[in-house]
């Protein structure tokens, strides 16, 4: 009788333990990451005509460590300047003639170019932090 009881027994305990609990795999989203040392092209550019590097790369000013380097640059009518962010901040270059178009948010490693068709001093600066000024003079 102790033997059948046991037998009883074992068969119940093994009856329940042949279901496994329902288990359900996480989901996984990948984002693919976002390269830093990629060029982005430009934010925005108000020169009508395309720009060879040549013509460029001796009218860029840098923009780091919260600061324009060049400060002041010297260029002759109907060259073209560009500002490139090399801070890891937004910037935005704003000019203080209300006529003279700046730019969109320069990101990291964005760039934004301009044309300078007339001769005088165009003063800017950064408007989301003023304390950075620079200056464009056009012979």
């Amino acid at each position: 009788m102790i033997v059948a009881i046991i037998l009883i027994c074992a068969a119940v305990l093994g009856a329940g333990c042949t279901q496994a609990p329902q288990q359900t795999q996480p989901q996984v989203t990948v984002t693919p990451p976002v390269p830093q040392d990629t060029p982005a092209q430009p934010a925005a550019t108000t020169a009508p005509t395309p720009i060879s590097q040549a013509s460029v790369s001796a009218n860029t000013i840098i923009i780091r460590n919260f600061a324009f380097e060049p400060q002041t640059i010297r260029v002759k009518a109907g060259s073209i300047v560009r500002w490139e962010n090399r801070d890891t901040v937004t910037h935005r270059i704003m000019f203080s003639d209300k006529n003279v178009a700046g730019s969109d948010l320069l990101s990291y490693s964005q760039s934004s170019s301009k044309k300078f068709d007339r001769s005088g001093t165009f003063t800017y600066y950064c408007s989301i932090h003023p304390e950075m000024t620079g200056t464009v003079i056009v012979e």
